[in-house]
């Protein structure tokens, strides 16, 4: 009789990834396929969703032909998103009928200025602040901009989610969001874990187009993959996924995570946490338990340094920022791109320089870039230490971004210390451990090995005149008020 494995898709910004594990959760196998970004005018970033729902398939398939070559069954299915990215599609057909909306689009961030004294209460309902990022205000902006969408959604005919529930709904039939992504909706009540019907109103959404609200860990349904069908037995956030991957499941527990984006996040236990400037979420959740989390979002890290590439002419094999960091400069940037996120929550801008400028030696322009991503987790953790009143004691940092450089930098300028861990794909081992959790009843294990820890070093002068130098530049650009 073949032993069983788990088939873990993790679908992110620049690609979509698949992975084999065994019943002991080792990856046996790993593949990817590349997909388009494109920005057809400032502020908007827009996916194919036809694409990356191919590209999901594909890898679940590439994946079967290797548990088959290896005589194991493939028992169950889970699957890790992009988050705040937004669609419509069709009731009948399952067609897009736009562009998906990226998490990184800000093409509402006007409408929601017209709503900021609604701000607070959308805040206490949500447990997440009021920005053109997220799923309410993308819809709005689209039933207001396009008479198609608003015709489909008056007619009956379309539904509106998030690009997992487009994916879950194309493979299995069923329309569902599970908590950790509705929770971006901007719609979700995060004490009743279900559609707000003042937030409906508000941004003039029909509960008719929306998906159910359903646990992290829940049977989606059967996916035909190959000859058989499969239950997917778990979808989630990329980013609450990596933080049950590197084992930080214990209330207080900190971890970062730095792709294309970049991400704080504190396990908060059983009970959400709201923070004006943070985000409260769901961490994972089944029909027995629920577990939440804070969280502050880098909106640009990997993403950064793709636009420096055109920015500073340097191609994408000559980025290699990793060593392009290692020198020291004294400038400030202050990254526009995508606008940032937490804990200032501001649209897109025009990135800006202090003491450097275009004809600045690269390197130093490149390191500036990579200081300003260490100083929005810096910002972040001292929101978290202030307002959630949680000490960070340590860190654990994942992410194909999780570069020395950086984490060096970021131990000098919260003065904590940060470690990596053993295993390199830890978003894909989370869904993969509450899969196994689900379908075998695998415990959740502490986490893989720590490897090479990054202990503070800066001296404090120095610490100190880089941190006011941030904090002068977010004043002088009014990011900053005080």
């Amino acid at each position: 009789m073949s032993r069983p494995s788990i088939i873990v898709v993790d679908q992110g910004t620049s690609s979509t990834k698949g992975f084999l594990f065994n019943e002991s959760l080792k990856e046996l196998h790993t593949d990817k396929i590349r997909h388009t970004v494109n920005r057809p005018r400032r502020g908007w970033v827009e996916c194919d969703a036809d694409e990356i729902f191919n590209a999901c398939h594909t890898v679940m398939e590439q994946m079967a032909v290797e548990a088959n070559t290896r005589s194991l069954t493939v028992a169950a299915v889970g699957m890790a998103f992009q988050r705040s990215t937004f669609l419509f599609w069709g009731k009948d057909d399952g067609k897009p009928q736009a562009p998906a909306m990226s998490w990184q689009d800000s093409r509402a961030t006007g409408l929601v200025k017209n709503l900021s004294s609604e701000s607070a209460d959308i805040q206490r309902r949500t447990g997440i602040p009021l920005t053109g990022h997220f799923g309410g205000p993308k819809y709005l902006h689209s039933l207001r901009e396009d008479n198609a969408i608003k015709r489909g959604i008056e007619n009956g005919e379309f539904f509106f989610g998030s690009l997992s529930s487009f994916v879950t709904h194309r493979l299995t039939g069923s329309n569902t969001m599970d908590q950790s992504i509705a929770g971006r909706s901007l719609m979700m009540n995060i004490s009743a874990l279900d559609w707000d019907d003042h937030l409906l109103k508000l941004f003039e959404i029909k509960e008719n187009c929306l998906p159910s609200i359903v646990p992290t860990c829940h049977n989606f349904g059967t996916v035909s993959i190959g000859k058989s069908e499969v239950p997917l037995l778990c979808v989630m956030g990329d980013q609450q996924a990596s933080l049950i991957g590197q084992g930080r499941r214990e209330k207080g527990d900190v971890a970062m995570n730095f792709g294309t984006s970049g991400s704080v996040l504190v396990n908060c236990g059983k009970e959400p946490v709201v923070v004006p400037s943070l985000l409260s979420n769901v961490l994972f959740s089944s029909k027995d338990s629920i577990h939440f989390l804070l969280e502050g979002t880098i909106n640009s890290v990997a993403s950064l340094f793709k636009w420096l590439e055109g920015y500073l002419g340097i191609t994408h094999d000559d980025m290699n920022w990793e060593s392009r960091c290692s020198g020291e400069q004294d400038g400030i940037m202050v990254p526009g791109l995508n606008g940032i996120s937490a804990p200032y929550w501001t649209g897109e801008f025009e990135t800006q320089f202090f003491g450097l400028d275009q004809k600045s030696e690269p390197n130093k322009v490149v390191r500036a870039a990579m200081e300003s991503i260490g100083f929005l987790v810096y910002d972040i953790c001292n929101v978290i230490e202030k307002e959630a009143k949680i000490e960070l004691v340590d860190m654990v940092a994942s992410g194909g971004s999780s570069r020395a450089p950086l984490l060096q930098f970021i131990a000098d300028i919260t003065g904590t210390n940060v470690s990596t861990t053993a295993a390199k794909d830890m978003t894909a081992l989370g869904v993969a451990r509450l899969v196994a959790n689900s379908a075998f009843g695998t415990p959740l294990d502490s986490g893989p090995e720590r490897l090479e820890q990054f202990r503070p070093g800066m001296a404090p002068e120095l610490r100190d005149k880089k941190i006011s130098a941030w904090r002068n530049a977010l004043r002088k650009l009014s990011i900053l008020k005080n």
